[in-house]
């Protein structure tokens, strides 16, 4: 929200994408399809430490991990430490839990603040199937060692055609496991590389009806506290953002390449956005403050969601990285979500 009133612009939050590699194979994810020439050579653990460093110098408050699946890399709880402990950012990571376990009973993990644990039915069967490895046991055992750990765990549920209708059973056992729970539909997520574009092609057959999805959220968030899928984010999923030029319709303009800082497995930052990259930076060659400042980033920071692929988004980072620029979408999404215990 400073942002709006200084030319001394800070990206309020980060995500280092750790690795392209996954040990799942979702059916409504790609990134499993992706070429060995495109997973290439990840950041060695000193090139991702120095990153952090640069990051906590340039004013950055909170710093989450992502792959891929970041639970594959060894270094993490290295990594974990030294993001919140030596810096005190506000640390979480996103995994489908597989290898949380594991990790959680061979490691002190310090500095963890929370897990975005994908969980996307409430019965074994259906969730392994949707995520191609026996993983939802694993998940329940993470989430009670998190507990025991005072890490707190988001559970992130993935709407789809065939689960919406479990929407409220996903609700009772984020409950009953003493989680909050994210709620938002599948997307058609196109992965522009220069050689080719990578998407799910059955994916329509996947996805939900949009304002079936949006009615279920609001009758839910009247039973359960713990859902932080917002009515501002409902609104903003309903509508997409690409608004210009009646942009001043559209309840939020996206903000992502002013806020929020994505640093890929091999170094780079993209802008706008790292699904849709126009122009991107070597953060290894480069400083990070050199290029958030440049003037080419500026300029891209100004168009805001007018460009063609922009047209009807509805991506989580986009929203999560807008959301604070707005003092009506932060009551929404965080005061009230406090206030009513999601957030606690």
């Amino acid at each position: 929200m400073l942002n709006n009133f200084t030319n001394q612009k800070l990206p309020y939050s980060a995500q280092i994408e750790l690795t392209l590699r996954c040990n799942g194979k979702c059916s409504f994810c790609s990134i499993h399809s992706l070429p060995e020439s495109i997973l290439g050579t990840d950041m060695t653990t000193e090139q991702i430490k120095s990153l952090i460093d640069e990051l906590a110098n340039l004013g950055v408050l909170a710093l989450s991990f992502t792959g891929g699946e970041p639970t594959i890399r060894k270094d993490l709880p290295e990594l974990i430490y030294h993001t919140g402990v030596v810096h005190n950012f506000m640390n979480g990571m996103a995994t489908n839990g597989y290898l949380l376990p594991k990790l959680f009973k061979e490691h002190k993990i310090e500095g963890l603040d929370y897990a975005l644990i994908s969980l996307d039915y409430p019965t074994a069967e259906l969730h392994d199937k949707m995520r191609g490895i026996k993983v939802y046991d694993k998940v329940i055992e993470a989430i009670h060692l998190a507990n025991k750990n005072d890490i707190k765990v988001i559970i992130s549920t993935v709407v789809m055609k065939d689960n919406i209708h479990l929407m409220d059973d996903m609700c009772q056992l984020a409950e009953k496991l003493g989680c909050s729970i994210e709620i938002y539909p599948c997307e058609d997520i196109i992965r522009d590389y220069p050689s080719k574009s990578y998407h799910i092609h059955e994916i329509q057959e996947i996805m939900p009806d949009i304002s079936l999805w949006a009615n279920q959220i609001r009758i839910l968030r009247k039973k359960y506290h713990n859902i932080l899928t917002d009515p501002i984010s409902v609104e903003v999923v309903k509508k997409g953002f690409g608004g210009y030029p009646n942009y001043n319709q559209n309840i939020l303009r996206c903000h992502v390449a002013e806020a929020y800082l994505f640093i890929s497995h091999d170094g780079f930052i993209s802008y706008p956005c790292k699904i849709h990259p126009i122009i991107k930076f070597n953060a290894l060659k480069y400083p990070v403050s050199t290029i958030y400042y440049s003037d080419k980033v500026k300029e891209i920071m100004k168009m805001h969601d007018n460009y063609p692929f922009c047209n009807k988004c509805r991506l989580g980072c986009a929203i999560a990285s807008s959301i604070p620029t707005r003092w009506k979408t932060v009551y929404a999404k965080y005061v009230k979500g406090f206030i009513d215990g999601g957030l606690r």
